[in-house]
């Protein structure tokens, strides 16, 4: 039976010539045993996963004829339900594993990745005893072109270009390993070395169990103390003498295990993650003299979970930008849909909305760099002498929300190229009331592009209308324009009722618009996951095309609906970006 190699948990990467990285992904351990009678997924503890996960199975039985040569095949790797390339939802992998019933509709609705990280038989070679970094060059060769349900872990030379990947993507974490490790089954090696990607929040420490030493957790909110979960591991043993001889001095019995003190010791815990009264891998970090009780609050987990960059000097976090939407509630948004949302603004010239004081205020456009702005954000130079902005990064999207950037507008071509990467139907329907003659457009121009041999993708558009996305290469944007004229001349002469090219709002009536003038150089469109100024603080949100239906209502995707909807469903533009 397999038994996994196991990594060895320490603080810092280690760096040098002679070690490779990858990210550790947050999911199951398990191994992929392929030979040309069956596929088996085996768990670390050697329980056969294939009925909790039949799509892997069934991917691989519909795929053997490509990876023949090979067989039999031993993967090692993570079973993940992704979010992005990098970020993975722990929760929906550990409920499918638990699942009994509906398994195959689960697989369907939300299938799980086999992420390949090593490889130790192939041909029925046993390679184990190949260096790590032969091992590698044998699985790239092998996954390197494969899409689907099977995908081989990247590799990372360089120690900060990891970092800024699971930086972005809030990843687990990375895996340094040696270039010339073997694989030892069943054993923890210190040539793997694994570092954890904790956030890090500040708590107050109000209980005490003797009985299994675990130390309760809470943080106000509104006057009112909330239990952020427990924590037994990472006090030196001094820091614990001291900690529970506080308790016995100052505190009160409770009951025969438990003590409990009033508010008064704060201390940072590292975790992976606080939900509902739970610290997921919680550790003790240290102790906060220099704050209050007070400063343990919903604010301060939110900021600690969130994991801003240190770079960006946040302000003024309680000031509302939407109604009962503060800046903080806003970079919090901005920062988990970040590695999602910064694919559409990269290497682009930037347009920003910004609503300093909020949706109800004075706004302004920006294109141009302000003198203030920190030397991290990036320019172009402009056609009228100034340094137009670009947001390359995590930290110049914090700092764009932070001074009120609300709508992120981005052209067609990216910055040094004068064609567009893709083309955008705006169907722009002249109210709410009219959106269903949206759906009905973007379903047309959908089948229209399809039997062009486009593959067509849909946003809302955070307002009122839809827009269709369509990848392309080698298109000029007069070659877009007329391919986009003809195709809404089309729709506009089948339904003249329901469709216009009037520019004039004044002589469309009651008919959807369909904009093919604003594809052009230099004009702009929103990007996909940015905010709109609405009082609902709706968002730009990438659809599957199965959505776009009569009960389609661009009013539900919001900020506080955006994120989970993203872990059911998934990002429909990933195949796009």
């Amino acid at each position: 039976m397999w038994k996994p190699m196991l990594p060895t948990l320490i603080n810092e990467a280690p760096s040098g010539k002679e070690w490779i990285y990858q990210v550790k992904y947050d999911g199951f351990r398990c191994g992929l045993q392929w030979t040309d009678e069956e596929v088996n997924l085996w768990s670390r503890n050697g329980h056969n996963l294939n009925s909790s996960f039949p799509e892997i199975i069934l991917w691989c039985q519909q795929h053997i004829s490509t990876f023949q040569a090979y067989l039999p095949l031993f993967f090692d790797g993570e079973l993940i339900i992704s979010i992005t390339d990098y970020r993975t939802d722990f929760e929906q992998i550990q409920t499918r594993s638990r699942l009994k019933k509906n398994i195959k509709i689960y697989s369907q609705k939300r299938p799980a990745t086999f992420v390949a990280f090593d490889i130790l038989e192939s041909a029925n070679q046993n390679v184990r005893k190949k260096s790590f970094s032969k091992r590698d060059q044998l699985l790239s060769s092998i996954l390197d072109s494969v899409t689907g349900r099977i995908r081989k872990a990247p590799t990372f030379e360089n120690l900060a270009a990891i970092h800024e990947v699971v930086d972005v993507h809030q990843a687990e974490g990375v895996v340094a390993k040696q270039k010339k490790a073997v694989y030892t089954d069943g054993k923890r090696s210190k040539t793997w070395l694994k570092i954890k990607n904790f956030r890090t929040i500040p708590s107050i420490v109000t209980n005490w169990n003797t009985e299994n030493d675990y130390f309760t957790l809470q943080y106000f909110q509104d006057e009112t103390l909330y239990v952020l979960g427990k924590c037994k591991n990472g006090l030196e043993q001094q820091e614990k003498v001291t900690l529970t001889t506080f308790f016995k001095r100052y505190g009160q019995k409770v009951n025969g295990t438990t003590w409990k003190i009033d508010p008064s010791i704060c201390m940072d815990i590292n975790c992976l993650n606080a939900k509902d009264q739970e610290l997921r891998e919680p550790v003790f970090h240290q102790f906060r003299f220099d704050i209050e009780p007070t400063d343990c609050n919903q604010n301060t987990v939110d900021q600690g979970l969130a994991q801003f960059p240190a770079t960006v000097n946040l302000s003024r976090l309680e000031k509302e930008l939407f109604p009962a939407v503060t800046k903080l509630d806003y970079l919090c948004y901005l920062r988990w849909i970040a590695p999602l949302m910064l694919p559409g603004l990269r290497d682009r010239r930037l347009t920003l909305i910004r609503y300093p004081d909020g949706i109800h205020e004075h706004s302004f456009y920006q294109k141009h760099l302000p003198d203030y702005a920190p030397s991290f954000i990036q320019t172009i130079p402009g056609d009228d002498e100034e340094m137009d902005i670009v947001c390359q990064d995590l930290q110049s999207l914090i700092w764009f929300g932070n001074h009120g950037g609300l709508e992120f507008h981005v052209p067609f071509n990216k910055m040094n190229k004068s064609d567009p990467e893709e083309i955008v139907f705006d169907l722009d329907p002249p109210s709410l009331n009219q959106f269903p003659i949206a759906v009905q457009a973007a379903r047309l121009i959908k089948e229209m592009m399809e039997h062009q041999g486009f593959t067509p993708f849909v946003k809302t558009s955070g307002r009122t209308g839809l827009q269709i996305h369509i990848p392309i290469n080698n298109m000029t944007y007069n070659e877009t324009r007329t391919l986009m004229e003809a195709t809404a001349k089309v729709l506009v002469d089948s339904n003249p009722d329901l469709f216009t090219i009037e520019r004039l709002k004044k002589n469309r009536g009651n008919r959807l618009y369909i904009d093919y003038v604003q594809h052009a150089a230099g004009k702009t469109i929103i990007a996909p996951y940015s905010t709109r100024a609405t009082k609902e603080a709706t968002v730009a949100t990438p659809l599957y095309w199965n959505e776009v239906n009569e009960t389609l209502d661009p009013r539900k995707f919001t900020i506080q609906t955006v994120p989970a909807r993203i872990k059911e469903k998934g990002c429909p533009f990933n195949l796009m970006i």
